[in-house]
């Protein structure tokens, strides 16, 4: 990752980026973020919905459908108990044609100098932080999926920190469920939208989530439970924390539907599935 990388623009974003010192510096996945990167033109909210409805609502494109919130939410749980529910309700050609992509494997290369002094101790990385994440790439995922065309895409790492190869998604997708923390926080991902959803789920419950998760893991790879959960919780006070202050939460302000609960509301997850069928049937 270098410094020429493509700024991001966001309408989301009003402070300098979430970073409080730990003992060693923090980089953010070897981004210079001074604030250059916020400027550019900025699209209102109203101009990307009515160029969204314009552009998309042709026979044929599949349906692109946003899913975001916290870490710990439930968003890629969610996305999977969309396609059960259509898959219940027996249309399964349908199920089989939604594309379900994970902001996280979008995530930027570290460049060989930080992942040196990450893996030396010497730095942490915020990989919650906006410019950890290739949007571009994941624009171009997302309009090349759009025209019904075969695509490569990226896989993340997510223990080691790293690509590990790419997927091929072959068919035309009937629908798309693009899942993250970030996924609606870029304006020009917003724009190919058809619904933007936010999981709203407390801060307790996400990092409750976020705890068993990392125990599991470090149980499986043997680590010692005492400094992996102290790395754990310094890594979520410092940088997870201020990161979905600053940059997460407020993306919920361009959510067309918000889910209290998150994956555990069954009856929103019922009427998006229902949505995707209905969809199905009018083309």
């Amino acid at each position: 990752m270098t410094a020429s990388s493509s700024r991001i623009r966001s309408d989301c974003v009003v402070n300098a980026p979430a970073a409080v010192p730990l003992k060693v510096a923090i980089t953010h996945a070897g981004i210079d973020t001074t604030a250059s990167w916020l400027t550019g033109t900025q699209s209102t909210h109203k101009d990307l919905v009515n160029h969204d409805k314009a552009g998309d609502s042709h026979a044929g494109h599949p349906m692109f459908i946003g899913i975001g919130g916290g870490r710990g939410a439930g968003k890629e749980f969610t996305c999977r108990n969309i396609i059960d529910k259509v898959r219940e309700r027996g249309f399964t050609e349908l199920a089989e044609r939604v594309v379900h992509l994970h902001l996280d494997d979008f995530h930027r290369e570290l460049a060989p100098g930080d992942r040196m002094q990450m893996e030396e101790g010497k730095a942490e990385i915020n990989f919650d932080h906006p410019e950890s994440y290739d949007f571009e790439l994941l624009r171009t995922v997302l309009q090349t999926l759009k025209s019904g065309d075969a695509v490569d895409i990226p896989c993340w790492n997510h223990r080691q920190k790293r690509r590990e190869g790419t997927r091929r998604t072959e068919c035309q997708p009937r629908v798309v469920l693009v899942e993250g923390t970030l996924v609606l926080f870029v304006s020009e991902v917003r724009a190919l939208m058809d619904m933007q959803v936010f999981l709203d789920v407390d801060s307790d419950t996400r990092l409750g989530r976020q705890v068993r998760a990392e125990l599991k893991c470090v149980e499986s790879e043997g680590k010692e439970m005492h400094q992996a959960l102290k790395h754990f919780l310094d890594s979520y006070l410092f940088m997870a924390k201020p990161s979905f202050e600053e940059f997460i939460w407020p993306t919920k302000r361009w959510a067309d539907v918000i889910i209290p609960k998150g994956d555990r509301n069954d009856v929103a997850i019922e009427l998006i599935a229902q949505r995707l069928i209905d969809l199905d049937h009018s083309i």
